[in-house]
């Protein structure tokens, strides 16, 4: 959102999924050699998450027990740019959006370096996937019907006689593109800035979750991935073609979520 120096996005992502690579912390540190230039904060994260099992027959029966998930994060000294590496993804996000095409060679050169770590072979990828996230708060009393078209934000219900004020609301589509399956939601009001599955400790170790401003606000999430349905050979100039069109597409359905106003404002035309 080059053209938009009042833009409200706040956070950005892309990833390449491949197939699991176990033991991959035993290449972190080859990683961090390589970048530590410009990436020179290193972060080993452990996350926790709920799996459960299911048991089919006679002796049928389910469980829940508790899983663990390593991430690697190599942010810049600012801690503005962060890339991340599991077993199964790597990725790069960042608080600093400038445009497309610098998001793209700090991605490409990552990805580059991952590649050429001796003994880490990934000759395959699974998925392609680019998000982001925005944070709609109005100028002043402004109201955020200002910014946002009506069918962003979820509505109020006329009921005759009574009088509800909106608390918090969500709205969530799923669509089919040409590249695959994108998901948008808009979060009116919610308790935090970012989507909770985001609320990583990742990015609260880069300091990225602004806080929740006063009055009424929304967060609008675009999430657009390209599955394939078998394996692709790993090919930096396929990842990075794709996050293009996968973001291409991504910016024309943000560009229908503003109002003639709101657009004016994102893009410095507004008087104050």
């Amino acid at each position: 959102m080059a053209n938009m120096p009042n833009a409200p996005l706040i956070y950005t992502l892309g990833v390449v999924r491949f197939p699991r690579v176990l033991g991959m912390g035993k290449f972190a540190g080859a990683f961090l050699d390589a970048v530590r230039n410009n990436y020179p904060q290193f972060d080993d994260i452990t996350l926790s998450f709920l799996r459960a099992n299911f048991t089919l027959g006679p002796d049928e029966k389910s469980e829940i027990d508790r899983g663990e998930l390593k991430m690697f994060q190599f942010a810049s000294p600012d801690r503005k740019w962060a890339f991340l590496l599991t077993e199964e993804i790597f990725g790069l996000h960042t608080s600093a959006y400038l445009d497309h095409d610098d998001f793209l060679r700090r991605f490409e050169e990552g990805l580059k370096v991952l590649l050429s770590i001796p003994g880490l072979n990934l000759p395959w990828m699974e998925a392609i996937g680019f998000r982001y996230v925005d944070l709609v708060k109005p100028r002043d009393s402004e109201p955020l019907d200002n910014y946002l078209n009506q069918w962003v934000l979820p509505p109020k219900p006329d009921i005759e006689d009574e009088e509800m004020d909106l608390l918090q609301g969500m709205y969530i589509a799923a669509y089919k593109t040409v590249l695959g399956e994108l998901r948008f939601q808009s979060l009116r009001r919610p308790p935090i800035t970012l989507p909770m599955d985001l609320n990583s400790p990742a990015i609260q170790k880069n300091g990225w979750v602004p806080p929740v401003p006063e009055g009424d606000f929304a967060v609008m999430d675009i999430d657009h991935g390209c599955r394939f349905n078998t394996l692709v050979p790993m090919d930096i100039g396929t990842v990075c073609d794709k996050l293009r069109g996968l973001r291409a597409i991504s910016r024309k359905l943000f560009d229908r979520t503003g109002t003639e106003y709101g657009m004016k404002v994102w893009k410095g035309e507004a008087s104050s």
